[in-house]
């Protein structure tokens, strides 16, 4: 099983003091590097290696977050309307989630929670196919989620 941890975290320096985001690790690991090693070789091939993994945590203070909805398979934020269930789970670099925002279908059963499906609907020519999915212990990453304001 993979594990999540959920926080609150200044969103950084570019951003006005007091916004914070929700930074995502998945097995230690900051969710924007494991995602900037699988979007690597697309963006190579575009020659915009900078962008890839250039995301950060959803920022609040931006948005209104319903951290249920958002982690648990809801509505989330649906900024693209061909989202196909899918939700935004890190937001672009400049903090505007509908800019180009990391996406995936998240799947809630009684014993786990999946992530797969990813997508960054901005390059939809970037290949997700060897990234996740990440499939956690349903009760870990409610506990997660629900500390994350402690």
């Amino acid at each position: 099983m993979d594990e999540v941890n959920f926080e609150f975290a200044p969103a950084g320096e570019e951003f006005p003091d007091g916004l914070r985001q929700i930074k995502i690790e998945v097995n230690g690991v900051e969710l924007p590097d494991l995602v900037r090693g699988a979007e690597l070789p697309s963006a190579r091939a575009d020659e915009e290696e900078d962008v890839a993994g250039n995301y950060i945590g959803l920022v609040a203070g931006y948005m209104r977050i319903d951290l249920a909805g958002q982690f648990l398979g809801g509505r989330g934020t649906p900024m693209f309307e061909e989202s196909d269930g899918k939700t935004a789970l890190l937001g672009c670099g400049c903090g505007d989630v509908g800019c180009s925002p990391l996406m995936a279908r998240i799947t809630v059963s009684d014993d786990t929670v999946t992530w797969d499906e990813f997508e960054q609907p901005t390059r939809p020519g970037w290949d997700y196919e060897d990234f996740g999915p990440f499939t956690f212990d349903r009760a870990q990453y409610e506990r997660a989620l629900m500390a994350i304001d402690d």
